[in-house]
């Protein structure tokens, strides 16, 4: 299984423990997965017979199945749950503090909602978009009667905010049902300005800085902005040293950790390169189809996806097939009908004298 995104700790008074969710709420989805919610249910039970989970949340969200899956664990546990906005708390992870006993944020922690997204690669056809659609809608309303159960506020209210991407201080987030508490712990969050992009806590929000709400602009300070180094031709200026961290880096985490801006290119560089990569395949394949293989052609393009050039197997297959079939009903045909035993003559003498003796033989017969 992938690198787990949680950690489960136990204190030492024995009755209580700490679950950390820093960062992405997995990195790929758990629709169809049967090993990652397992493992999370196991490292769960090993806890024992605790009275007390504290949930730690610093987290821009992620797959929306994991955060339901993690939140209703830890709901139907029989301890006390309860949820501890450190810094940031958005999208996804919003599901997993809603299901907690009681949500708890720091004064300077940030709370966001928005709507559902999807993401999708390759071509699909109107049958496919209504698919996508109900799915998107099914999870939707299963978000919003989470939030209901938990603000007690009116199901269109709370839609209107979804669908309006809505950023919250903490205090906002208590004054619309989310939060019960704030405190004064907790780690402050961390708005920064990266190439125009805007991130939280290291975390891209996939936002241009200039749509982020006024008072998370407010917070950039020259502390927590990206600084970048100053090139000059000047030999004066030149001079001057730069005193450099020596950090190793062995892990992807690590990698992100010190770089996020260069991880973040790279994902976003790869995820443009694999959508290219399939609208090709798709082009190809439709591009090979021929009449005859239309089954064929749609389970190679969307149910089980294959190169084209595998297709161009299973098509060519496919057609031999047909045609031998063919060939073969053809035969069966022709002996039962007889004609099989109708047999040729070589023509001699040209042909075509044979031809005119037979119109004589004719006349004599008359």
């Amino acid at each position: 299984m992938p690198n787990k995104f949680w950690n489960f700790r136990s204190c030492a008074d024995g009755t209580s423990a700490e679950l950390l969710l820093y960062g992405d709420i997995s990195d790929r989805s758990w629709w169809g997965d049967e090993v990652t919610p397992k493992q999370f249910a196991d490292d769960l039970n090993k806890l024992g017979a605790v009275s007390e989970i504290t949930v730690r949340i610093n987290s821009g969200g992620g797959d929306v199945f994991a955060a339901q899956a993690i939140g209703n664990l830890l709901e139907q546990h029989k301890a006390a749950v309860t949820a501890r906005i450190d810094g940031l708390c958005a999208s996804a992870a919003t599901i997993i503090a809603c299901h907690c006993g009681k949500v708890i944020a720091a004064n300077d922690s940030i709370y966001m909602v928005h709507p559902v997204r999807m993401g999708v690669f390759g071509y699909v056809d109107e049958t496919r978009l209504k698919e996508y659609q109900a799915a998107l809608d099914t999870i939707r309303e299963s978000i919003l009667s989470l939030y209901v159960k938990k603000t007690g506020r009116g199901k269109e209210e709370l839609a209107g905010w979804m669908d309006a991407t809505s950023w919250w201080t903490s205090a906002e987030a208590k004054e619309n049902g989310f939060v019960d508490e704030l405190t004064d712990s907790g780690e402050q969050a961390v708005v920064e300005d990266r190439n125009g992009m805007l991130f939280v806590n290291s975390v891209s929000m996939n936002l241009p800085i200039d749509k982020a709400p006024e008072f998370l602009r407010n917070s950039l300070t020259a502390a927590n902005t990206v600084s970048r180094p100053i090139n000059t031709a000047s030999a004066e200026t030149s001079t001057k040293t730069k005193e450099e961290k020596k950090v190793e880096i062995k892990t992807v985490d690590d990698l992100r950790r010190e770089y996020p801006a260069l991880v973040d290119q790279i994902e976003q560089a790869a995820a443009q390169k694999a959508e290219n990569n399939e609208r090709q395949r798709i082009q190809d394949i439709e591009e090979m189809a021929i009449p005859g293989t239309e089954a064929v052609t749609a389970e190679a393009k969307f149910i089980k996806p294959v190169s084209a050039s595998d297709y161009a197997k299973a098509a060519m297959k496919l057609i031999r097939n047909q045609g031998a079939a063919m060939m073969n009903g053809l035969q069966r045909d022709a002996d039962g009908s007889g004609v099989n035993g109708v047999k040729s003559q070589s023509p001699q003498n040209g042909g075509a004298d044979e031809f005119l003796d037979a119109i004589r033989d004719a006349g004599k017969k008359e």
